[in-house]
């Protein structure tokens, strides 16, 4: 039978019962009697301490334990929390030439982010091109293509802004949240490192900050071959990676620390020439929808449990069913009844593949 905790009301009449039971003449207690303050005192005592158990006992735990206790028991498992990434971009900048840049000089946007020059930049031809890093880590730092940065410290002889190139600002991500960790937790003690099995290379892509999904596919060139695909949910815009990006994650997982032992792991050396970190595409899938009731916020709703379907069954080589769209959408919040006017058939993915939610249309039913 599990445990029950007694509230603190039923802590204090059990203290005042086992009073008038072992004490004589305490059978009648008054309310602002002695016994009475004693009772609710240590009640409150005992019930905090209940209340600490309680807390520790889901520490136990990665399901249940918080920030903190979830940091412990990934630490047991070699398991980091992904630390906040730096945005980087590029820009160009015009002004005097033979000019010096200093390495550290800071810009600043619209927005209020500081960004620091990367390296001393010489203008040649009465122009240059300035790399710089994000002060603060986080994919708040991220922006747009063409956007102006303007220098903190304005320099003699040199145009006060600089344009961002057309890669924009990009690669900042937030800190790992406590589900993602969750998650990573349970998958390395439900699957112990095998090293090499298809599920560590997708344990060592998720290791990298920004990967937020990744498959794996054995033999994808042939023997001795492996392809590895991730994307990168978070990211504002697209969630297919970079080519620099990829090539991050292929050398994380050819080579990289492991965070506990401080010992050098990484794929099996007969698998290294063989691994293939896939160029993926996105395959839209496209919604219309037959609707009642037609309103705003059931749409959202649908939209919501089809990108939660696209997101869990959408990956490289999987298969988006029909059946299921229909379940997700009539599990929506406020639907009534529906037709699924498109898709009319399963839409399956290949390795070079993820689904994404495109366009959904709505119309009267």
């Amino acid at each position: 039978m599990p445990f029950s905790r007694s509230s603190l009301q039923t802590i204090i009449d059990r203290i005042l019962s086992d009073f008038q039971t072992r004490i004589e003449g305490a059978s009648s207690l008054l309310r602002r009697s002695v016994l009475g303050v004693i009772a609710r005192i240590v009640a409150g005592v005992v019930h905090l301490l209940y209340e600490y158990l309680d807390y520790m006992s889901k520490q136990l735990f990665a399901t249940t334990s918080d920030s903190a206790g979830l940091d412990a028991i990934a630490s047991e498992y070699g398991v980091v929390r992904k630390a906040a990434e730096f945005a980087v971009g590029s820009g160009a900048i015009i002004g005097t030439t033979g000019i010096l840049i200093p390495e550290g000089s800071e810009l600043v946007s619209t927005n209020g982010y500081t960004y620091t020059t990367d390296a001393d930049v010489t203008l040649v031809a009465g122009a240059g091109t300035l790399a710089f890093t994000a002060g603060i880590g986080g994919e708040d730092a991220n922006d747009d293509a063409g956007i102006t940065l303007t220098f903190v410290s304005p320099i003699a002889g040199v145009n006060t802004s600089v344009t961002v190139d057309a890669d924009g600002i990009s690669g900042g991500t937030d800190k790992e949240i406590d589900s993602s960790l969750r998650e990573r937790v349970l998958a390395r003690k439900r699957q112990p490192p095998h090293g090499g099995a298809d599920f560590d290379y997708i344990t060592w892509a998720k290791e990298v900050a920004g990967v937020t999904r990744a498959w794996c596919f054995p033999q994808y060139n042939g023997v001795g071959t492996v392809g590895v695909a991730f994307v990168r949910d978070d990211d504002s815009g697209s969630i297919v990676p970079s080519l620099a990006e990829r090539a991050i994650v292929e050398a994380y997982i050819i080579e990289h620390e492991d965070p506990y032992t401080g010992e050098t792991v990484g794929i099996p050396v007969t698998a290294e020439p063989g691994l293939e970190v896939i160029t993926i595409t996105e395959l839209a899938v496209n919604f219309v929808i037959t609707l009642s009731p037609n309103t705003s916020a059931v749409q959202d709703s649908i939209e919501e449990n089809l990108e939660d379907l696209l997101l869990r069954d959408g990956g490289p080589g999987e298969t988006v069913y029909l059946s299921n769209i229909n379940e997700a959408i009539s599990q929506s919040i406020g639907e009534v009844r529906h037709v699924l006017t498109s898709p009319i058939l399963d839409s399956t993915a290949t390795n070079t593949q993820v689904h994404v939610l495109g366009t959904v249309t709505f119309n009267d039913y």
